[in-house]
């Protein structure tokens, strides 16, 4: 499906999405055409979902990040799918992923504190038709993360 082109130019998006098809062209030593052309085949393949920007949140007042399990409640008026859709929607939830196991929901999630984080758990979270308990873990320290 990809060849090691393909792959050449994906990493160098992934390391660097700004970088112009003229940039990445002679970085890879590739035809600018040639480059250009690829990653409108990988766009349109849906292999590249879409360009986006990796904000520094500690600079926007965001530095703590923490990771929430919750225990989805059968029998709500609500499935568990349609709760993790809900729950994406809130303000300082950036990832939810329905998950096996002991837990059935996980999220990440940034906040101003630890306090503020807290807030959206007690305040927010656990107040939705469908949750049951959360367990929430505070990360210490991001060694990799990737977008």
């Amino acid at each position: 499906m990809m060849d090691e082109k393909d792959w050449k130019i994906l990493n160098e998006l992934i390391e660097d999405a700004s970088q112009s098809i003229s940039e990445l062209a002679i970085k890879l030593n590739m035809p600018r055409t040639t480059v250009q052309e690829r990653i409108k085949k990988l766009r349109s393949k849906g292999i590249i979902k879409k360009f986006t920007v990796i904000p520094d949140y500690s600079k926007l007042g965001k530095p703590t990040t923490a990771f929430v399990l919750i225990s989805f409640l059968p029998g709500a008026n609500i499935s568990q799918k349609k709760l993790g859709e809900y729950i994406a929607t809130l303000p300082d939830v950036h990832e939810v992923h329905l998950i096996s196991g002991e837990w059935d929901i996980l999220l990440k999630v940034r906040g101003e504190s630890i306090q503020s984080i807290g807030e959206l758990v007690i305040d927010k979270l656990r107040t939705i038709e469908g949750v049951g308990k959360s367990m929430t873990c505070a990360s210490f320290l991001t060694i990799k993360e990737e977008f």
